[in-house]
């Protein structure tokens, strides 16, 4: 006698059949089957399977969601890119008021954001500011290979009352880190008189480490706020009489000692002919990668202020600067 043969489960149904689609997905995400099991329990082949899985996504039969803390901030990151016409951004968790924690929660996101641009790139010229965050960074680089096609520069002169903070010492734990070349400029990053810093300026060898730092491809700076708590007046490398009269002028903020109001205009004031670094002119450059790193409640409007002027194009700050800066600008000028 011939053997009857059973009807294949599901034969029947079409591939639009809900319930067929919801057995196969649920034997997939639930069951953890491979589609080729699938395939063989019911009788279809594995590439109509896969053909009914992609069907149970597009009918939202299989909805996906993400349950970590850090999608919340990737969320925050889209619209902080979307919002100010970013390149990038990185947002870190904020768990602290403490503005040192902050710093090396800042510095080890940067580091890592650094690192992995630098890894895509098979030469690259890498410019240095300063600034707390930028210093954390430089302790907590760690490359993913040696390249020595890598250069790095120091975007100013050198703060002399504070080591740890100089550019070029920023600069060299990252060149060396990398087996890179380093270019310091031998000056102080902001000079007595106007007169000296013209000076400075015209010698080769300054002159020679400014053209490198203009033709940088990335550049790493600190967003700095124009206040007594700033290190810029609490080291003395500006008096208090030009904290009040930069205030006066509007000034809420800095990018390598380069003052600017609250709509990103810079302002006229002779700290900045005194200043021995790169021209201001290298912010906004959109064919650099200006990586801005800085955040804190005090900082708001002055790195609101840089990304509506675009004098940076990649924003690495914590969540909670980061939800200010959605619910204060626009991104628009």
């Amino acid at each position: 006698m011939k053997k009857r043969r059973t009807p294949a489960i599901g034969r029947h149904l079409e591939d639009t059949d809900e319930d067929l689609i919801t057995r196969i997905a649920w034997l997939y995400y639930k069951e953890k089957l491979t589609q080729q099991q699938i395939a063989e329990r019911i009788l279809l082949s594995r590439q109509k399977v896969q053909r009914l899985l992609e069907k149970a996504r597009d009918l939202e039969i299989i909805q996906f969601n993400l349950k970590h803390p850090f999608v919340n901030l990737m969320s925050v990151e889209i619209e902080i890119r979307q919002r100010y016409g970013l390149k990038d951004a990185v947002v870190t968790p904020t768990g602290t008021s403490d503005p040192d924690i902050q710093d090396r929660s800042l510095g080890i996101a940067g580091a890592t954001y650094l690192a992995r641009r630098l890894g895509a790139m098979d030469t690259c010229t890498l410019g240095i500011g300063w600034g707390n965050t930028t210093a954390s960074m430089a302790g907590y680089f760690e490359p993913q290979m040696v390249n020595n096609r890598i250069e790095i520069v120091s975007l100013m002169g050198n703060l002399m009352l504070n080591v740890s903070m100089n550019p070029y010492i920023m600069a060299e734990n990252i060149a060396r880190k990398l087996g890179a070349s380093c270019y310091n400029i031998w000056a102080p990053a902001i000079a007595q008189t106007r007169e000296r810093a013209k000076v400075f300026k015209s010698e080769p060898w300054i002159k020679e480490v400014l053209d490198i730092g203009c033709r940088s491809d990335i550049i790493l700076i600190s967003i700095g706020q124009a206040s007594e708590s700033a290190t810029l007046f609490k080291m003395g490398y500006l008096s208090q009489a030009d904290l009040q009269r930069l205030i006066g002028k509007g000034a809420v903020g800095d990018i390598l000692c380069r003052y600017f109001n609250a709509d990103g205009e810079f302002i006229k004031d002779d700290v900045h002919d005194r200043v021995i670094g790169v021209p201001k002119e290298v912010f906004g450059d959109d064919r650099k990668l200006i990586i801005g790193v800085a955040g804190g409640a005090t900082k708001v409007v002055a790195i609101r202020a840089a990304l509506l002027k675009k004098y940076i194009n990649v924003l690495i700050t914590d969540e909670s600067t980061a939800v200010e800066l959605l619910r204060t600008g626009d991104g628009r000028r």
